[in-house]
């Protein structure tokens, strides 16, 4: 079977002129096309995408993209764009349909636009009315008739084209409203960016015009102010161009003065700013509630409101037609239209219930998956082809909730060649000169083991394999692991490293769970086995954690094997010993000083008691875990301990560079302890130290690229680094996947989940 990129390599790559209003001219059109041809750009190449470029009778700096201009009111314009397009090497044209768009009467020079074009047309429609006039049905019609293939962006909307349009099925394709790709970030940290600590945020954004019904939320929030004087509603974005023309600021002045009449000038702000990706991505990611109170009904296309749903955002609205098309099934709130009693009821509801606030916001966050950018310009391009294609062929004739993204084990596979894995790149380039790792492989079997466990890939079996090969291949006669073996698969001269041996100790016990009924499975174990009586010469306290995570894997299938639970038990009363000597109220830790993957000490404590029962080893842990999230967690992010300095007791903090293996370390103790307890601050906690990954850390900015899979290597004061090593994006991986696995089986089973585990895997 051909891969899509195979099969888009067979395909003529379509030239593809957009036929819209183009930024930066402020119009929600113009914002909406660059997003589609960026999109198609990414897929087919930077010159894929050209505009035709719609004006208002303004002069606008445009892009070199923007290849001919129509002035909105010239017929004559129309016609030479028409003949300009036939003569060019464009291969399909991409028309954005909106009734205000185009001049004539509702937009009728559009007509004669396409009728004059011998290029194919799919066409966008942002505007589907039930009942509309006798021009506005005739102009649509045309308009669908000259197109090869329309798109709308919801159900509602093909009910309505092939109900009142009598438009066959067969040529209404649906592609939802793109939303920016973006990670779910508690609100909490983008209110601390805006300085909106202890608020409760409601937001309304987008153009502002008297259909937008800011009124009615205004006259609705004095009842809940009076009750909730936390809540603050900002009002987002500058006037509708064509309303500001017509009778200036005429609208919002009325607001402002609404404002003040009804006391709520420390309730309500006004942010007079054209809402581009950065100013909504910001003020949306703040957000508690967004309300949409518009007054029209027939507006079936909201790119605002997708744009909330798409962030995971509970939503109050009127219901209007793509209102009440999207937040059906409980997926938001709907009030009556102009019912600022019910507005008030609404708001208050989800206030003093934040548990169904977040309920529905995960709801909605789940039915915009499907709408991210990425997947949205899939589909344009696949259609744009598929129409290609047929008119080559003369078949086609003129006439609180929390997300995860995707695994992507790729970069790791690449990683990986015959003989092990890559330590090291140079910005994603391997780099041979810092040899194969004996930590990375044990790390890799973990990952790999995990990863299988969920979804079953037998090719994580394969991986797992190539791993096992190098760790026997490293290990000594004396039951020690070489760490580095260069690229000629020799092992240079080196110290004896305790963490190596937890480490491959960890991946071994992992590997026993996976490949338990395989050759390797029973070639695992029995080195498991054959290493536990060197547990007892560890010292160091990460290298017992790593073997304590080992032997706790080897535990779920094999729990009656008493060496194995010793052994647990000898690193267990080792690192409690430690907390004890050096734990003293205030700094509540096992030693004098915080380096690199911390969690994992508390965490092998935890699974002490996980496995054996001792009710020290979980307050010894919780403790300690307590301890190390209160000197990490900063203002509604993990800031978390530098290696340029690392952090000692009576010292200052380091603040780079950040380790990604202090932040997945973070992630699975946390759901550990909340496994163990049962106490949501420790589910909140892992998912905020997951999302530090994801862009909540100090500098606001991501070192997970979920394109390739990879993960930078550290966090400095210049941003994530360029290189992209084994270690961080392992770390990421594990991460990962311990929250898919608490999403998909531990946050459903309260009790008895050592059995639930054991049939898992």
């Amino acid at each position: 079977m051909l891969t899509n990129i195979e099969n888009r390599k067979m395909k003529k790559r379509p030239h593809v002129a957009i036929v819209s209003s183009a930024l930066p001219r402020k119009c929600g059109i113009a914002t909406f096309s660059a997003d589609v041809s960026r999109g198609i750009s990414h897929l087919l190449g930077r010159e894929a995408t050209s505009f035709i470029a719609l004006n208002d009778n303004e002069t606008y700096e445009y892009s070199p993209k923007v290849v001919f201009q129509i002035e909105q009111d010239q017929l004559e314009d129309y016609l030479e764009a028409a003949t300009s397009i036939n003569e060019s090497s464009v291969d399909v044209v991409s028309l954005q349909h909106e009734y205000g768009l185009y001049g004539g009467d509702e937009g009728s020079y559009i007509v004669e636009f396409l009728s004059r074009l011998k290029k194919p047309v799919v066409t966008t429609l942002h505007t589907i009315l039930e009942k509309p006039t006798p021009d506005q049905y005739k102009s649509l019609v045309e308009v669908i008739a000259f197109s090869k293939a329309v798109v709308v962006m919801n159900q509602l909307a093909i009910n309505i084209l092939t109900d009142v349009y009598d438009v066959p099925i067969g040529k209404v394709h649906l592609i939802p409203h793109g939303v920016t790709d973006m990670f779910y970030i508690d609100p909490l940290f983008f209110q601390h960016k805006l300085n909106l600590r202890n608020r409760f945020v409601m937001l309304t954004f987008g153009f502002i015009s008297r259909n937008k019904g800011i009124e009615v939320v205004l006259e609705a929030l004095p009842a809940v102010a009076a009750e909730h004087p936390e809540v603050l509603y900002i009002v987002l974005g500058i006037t509708h161009p064509v309303v500001k023309k017509h009778e200036g600021e005429e609208y919002r002045e009325s607001l402002e003065n609404m404002v003040t009449e009804l006391g709520l000038t420390q309730n309500v702000q006004f942010v007079n700013e054209f809402v581009d990706d950065d100013t909504m991505n910001l003020y949306l990611g703040a957000a508690d509630l967004v309300i949409l109170p518009y007054h029209s009904e027939t507006q079936i296309t909201s790119g605002v409101l997708s744009q909330a749903i798409g962030k995971g955002k509970a939503v109050i609205a009127t219901p209007y037609l793509h209102a009440r098309d999207a937040l059906s099934d409980g997926k938001g709130r709907l009030v009556n239209f102009k019912d600022p009693a019910g507005m008030t009821e609404a708001i208050k509801e989800l206030i003093e219930n934040p548990d169904e606030r977040l309920a529905l916001a995960g709801q909605a966050f789940i039915a915009g998956q499907q709408a991210g950018w990425d997947k949205v310009s899939h589909q344009y391009v696949s259609l744009l082809e598929e129409v290609v294609e047929k008119s080559i062929s003369g078949q086609v004739k003129q006439g609180r909730v929390f997300t995860l993204p995707d695994i992507n084990m790729d970069y790791l596979k690449n990683l990986t060649d015959d003989a092990g894995m890559i330590q090291h790149t140079l910005y994603g380039i391997h780099d041979f000169t810092h040899f194969y790792s004996s930590d990375d492989a044990g790390r890799a079997m973990v990952a790999f083991t995990q990863y299988f466990n969920l979804f079953q890939d037998a090719s994580a079996l394969q991986m797992v394999d190539k791993y096992m090969a190098f760790v026997i291949h490293a290990r000594r006669e004396d039951g020690w692991f070489y760490n580095y073996m260069n690229y000629q698969k020799e092992f240079p001269p080196q110290e004896t490293s305790q963490d190596t041996f937890g480490r491959c100790l960890w991946g071994l016990g992992a590997a026993t769970r996976v490949v338990q009924n395989r050759s390797p499975g029973f070639l695992a174990r029995s080195i498991v086995e054959e290493s536990i009586p060197m547990v007892k010469q560890l010292t160091y306290t990460r290298a017992q954690a790593y073997a304590a995570s080992g032997l706790s894997a080897y535990l779920v299938l094999h729990d009656d094997y008493e060496p194995a639970r010793k052994g647990l038990k000898h690193i267990s009363d080792s690192l409690l010993e430690r907390y004890r000597q050096t734990a003293d109220g205030t700094w509540n830790w096992f030693e004098d000083f915080l380096s690199y993957d911390n969690a994992r000490l508390a965490q092998a404590l935890l699974l002490g008691y996980q496995h054996l029962g001792d009710s020290a080893y979980l307050q010894a842990g919780l403790e300690s875990l307590d301890f190390l999230i209160d000197v990490q967690y900063q203002e509604g992010c993990f800031d978390l301990i530098g290696n340029d300095g690392w952090y000692f007791k009576g010292g200052k903090k380091s603040l780079y560079c950040q380790q990604p293996v202090d932040a997945g370390a973070l992630t699975e103790t946390c759901i550990l302890a909340m496994t163990l307890t049962g106490d949501e601050k420790y589910l909140e906690m892992a998912y905020a130290a997951f999302q530090w990954y994801l862009g909540r850390n100090r500098e606001g900015v991501s070192l997970y690229n979920p394109l390739t899979g990879a993960c930078a290597d550290g966090l400095g004061p210049d941003g994530p680094s360029s290189n992209l090593g084994a270690e961080s994006t392992l770390s990421f991986i594990i991460a990962l996947v311990s929250l898919y696995r608490w999403e998909l089986v531990g946050r459903f089973n309260g009790t008895g989940r050592m059995e639930i585990l054991k049939k898992l895997d």
